[in-house]
């Protein structure tokens, strides 16, 4: 018996008693004060048997803003969380005040729209010069206890909106290449303004500078210039120094902050601006808006040597020219059976004769050869150009590298490493005045068209350095990462295949690599109507090559005149266009970029027309039909050409042979200008009236 049929005998129906944990649709909408959909965290509370509410469930509201979801009977309340900001239901502080709403049975419940009061922080940032700056980063710091309370990034306009909390904040401004601050022209945060984000949008705009400097030289007691030692401020800025012992920390803050000199070598100790430990009071270093601060010195002194250490394994840096690399990387890995098991187990610095020494592997278990890398991660020359990382032995992976057997007590020297040096290249890329532009660049090879790191530094000015890229032949390429220009390739090229080659060398810039992006898409092979417009017969659009490509979608528009007569890649001609002539106008669309160009006008239209052509002696003649065209009604023209040259682009050469009239469908036509030997031929046909126009491919042979 089935459970149906066993309710009937007891004398029961199915449907008419819902259960009693029967649930009901609850819906609700979220809005922010300027009406826009709201996403976040809804958590639900449920009334216990003693009043109280406590934790039922929690929903996440999407981006439509929409909450709908299923709750069984009993009495709710609600509360908004972004993350940085709570309220209850509806419009309220907190639990003990929100408002509450009733599920019974299986009625949905609609609860309508609640405006959350979310407080937001908005603003355009730029630079001093009225350019909006894409890709800040915006950070918003409670003002009395420094947490986190949302962080928002600017557009390619320099706008930024971004949540955050009720109470007051200090608000940070960083980006490449600018010196970091706080809202309102502070260095700090102590030194911040505190401001309130509101539902409508606390308006912040900042203007962003390079910032100030700090600079100086570090020497050794004795009064030798140090290298490689780094400098690192409080602010956040840091630099290596250069031969000469001279640094320079850029983008520096406005206020005062702590200069630490320590060296990643090892071979000084670490110490404060003004000969101050490390654990000492700091004397801090002010800075004003964009000030330079210079003489920011420091005399370090050397560490003692420590007695446990015993050198094991030894070598030299060097680069290609024979000059020792100060602070290069050095890493030993191990040579297990299983390869992928490999780890680094120990990483040490050449020193300032460009010496290093492994004093740790005896501690290795179970693992006497290694394998070993060097590379350069900093230098301390900001003009110096990047060294290439290599393995013991020269290759550029572990696998082709020999390994080095350790043997305890018995020091393993000359595992000696050159590192080749980049090459680097140099312009600047800008666009049309006042369209936002966030400028790259990149290499390619010319044969394989494979990527190639470049690493190239914009600045303000949109000029840009790289001093990254192996030697050898590239082609360049110049983008807008914000969309609003279109790409190209250096010499002011639109295919990678007229780009011209540029040659870098190792320790040399090739610079002058300019270009001026445009904002607009251009065809640089016109649009195209392929063959022949015949009545009834399709033509296919051909859009034509654009300066940007790839990703672009194309729209068309089929035309006699100035009338739009057909939309689409094809177009059938009728009848009653019969003599009128076609132009193809495509649009052209890649993001915002946008494009239009037109086609030349088309052969006029007719009726389809074959002709057969017959070569006999030094005469060609022709028979034309074109239906439904009568053959004493077919008219016309041909005119022969010889094929002398196909480019390597596909356009053909003629040369002109011959030309010949058609009447009533015949026609006939003198080849006597050809010369002995084999010859391509085009006998393109002209009609004249209905009948339209074609042409017809022949190889002839020529004896005299």
């Amino acid at each position: 018996m089935g459970a149906g049929a066993a309710l009937v005998a007891a004398g029961l129906s199915l449907g008419v008693m819902a259960p009693a944990n029967a649930a009901a649709t609850v819906n609700l909408g979220l809005i922010d004060g300027q009406g826009n959909p709201v996403s976040g965290n809804v958590t639900i509370y449920q009334q216990g048997s003693g009043g109280t509410f406590s934790y039922w469930g929690n929903d996440f509201v999407e981006a439509s803003g929409y909450l709908e979801t299923q709750l069984p009977d009993g009495v709710y309340k609600l509360s908004y969380s972004s993350g940085t900001y709570i309220e209850y239901y509806k419009d309220k502080a907190d639990q003990a005040t929100a408002d509450t709403f009733t599920v019974s049975g299986t009625t949905a419940v609609s609860l309508g729209q609640w405006t959350i009061d979310q407080p937001y922080l908005t603003g355009t940032v730029t630079n001093a010069a009225g350019k909006p700056l894409a890709g800040v980063e915006v950070n918003a710091l409670d003002a009395v206890e420094g947490d986190y309370a949302g962080t928002g990034y600017t557009n390619v306009n320099g706008v930024y909106k971004f949540p955050s909390q009720a109470a007051p904040v200090k608000v940070a401004y960083s980006a490449n290449g600018y010196a970091t601050e706080y809202y309102n022209d502070k260095g700090n945060f102590a030194e911040a303004e505190p401001v309130a984000a509101t539902a409508a949008g606390a308006v912040l705009n900042v203007v962003l500078t390079a910032g100030g400097s700090i600079s100086g030289q570090v020497t050794s007691d004795a009064g030798a210039p140090l290298e490689f030692i780094r400098v690192s401020s409080s602010s956040g800025g840091s630099d290596y120094t250069d031969k000469n012992g001279i640094y320079t920390i850029k983008n520096a803050s406005v206020g005062g902050q702590t200069i630490q000199f320590s060296d990643p070598i090892g071979e000084y100790a670490s110490e404060l601006f003004n000969n101050i430990t490390t654990t000492g009071d700091p004397t801090p270093v002010v800075v004003g808006p964009d000030q330079a601060v210079g003489n920011i010195n420091a005399n370090m002194t050397p560490k003692p040597a420590d007695p446990s250490k015993t050198v094991e394994l030894t070598g030299s840096v060097k680069d290609s020219l024979g000059a020792p690399i100060v602070g290069a990387v050095v890493s030993a890995h191990t040579t297990p059976g299983i390869p992928t098991d490999q780890r680094s187990v120990e990483t040490v610095y050449s020193n300032r004769q460009g010496v290093y020494s492994f004093t740790e592997l005896e501690k290795v278990q179970g693992e006497n050869q290694f394998k070993v890398q060097a590379g350069a991660d900093e230098q301390g020359d900001d003009d110096a150009f990047e060294l290439f990382s290599t393995w013991f032995g020269g290759g550029q992976n572990y696998d082709g590298s020999p390994a080095v057997t350790v043997t305890p007590g018995t020091p393993v020297g000359a595992v000696d490493f050159v590192l080749d040096r980049a090459g680097g290249i140099a312009g600047s890329v800008t666009g049309i005045a006042g369209a936002p532009l966030s400028p790259s660049v990149s290499a390619f090879g010319p044969v394989d068209g494979q990527f190639a790191s470049v690493g190239a530094v914009f600045e303000a000015d949109s000029t840009f350095e790289s001093r990254s890229i192996r030697p050898g032949t590239y082609k360049i390429r110049f983008d807008d990462n914000t969309g609003y220009h279109a790409g190209e390739w250096w010499k002011d090229k639109s295919a990678i295949d007229d780009a011209v080659l540029v040659t870098v060398k190792a320790g040399q810039v090739t610079s002058g690599l300019n270009a001026v992006l445009g904002n607009k898409l251009a065809a640089t092979e016109r649009p195209e109507i392929p063959g022949y417009p015949w009545v009834g017969k399709p033509v296919t659009a051909d859009p034509g090559a654009w300066n940007l490509q790839t990703d672009t979608a194309f729209k068309y528009q089929w035309l006699v005149g100035t009338t739009v007569v057909g939309q689409g890649d094809t177009f059938t001609p009728t009848s009653a266009q019969i003599g009128d002539r076609l132009t193809l106008r495509v649009t052209a669309e890649n993001g915002r970029l946008v494009g239009t160009a037109t086609s030349a006008p088309s052969a006029k239209i007719g009726y389809q027309p074959k002709v057969k052509v017959k070569v006999k002696g030094g005469q060609a003649s022709f028979k034309v039909k074109a239906s439904p065209v009568k053959a004493k009604k077919v008219k016309g023209s041909i005119v022969v050409k010889e094929i002398v040259k196909v480019t390597d682009n596909g356009t053909v050469k003629y040369k002109k042979v011959a030309k010949a009239k058609i009447k009533k469908g015949k026609g006939a036509v003198s080849l006597g200008k050809l010369k002995k030997g084999k010859h391509k031929l085009v006998f393109f046909f002209t009609g004249k009236g209905s009948v339209g126009s074609t042409e017809v491919a022949k190889k002839v042979k020529v004896k005299r």
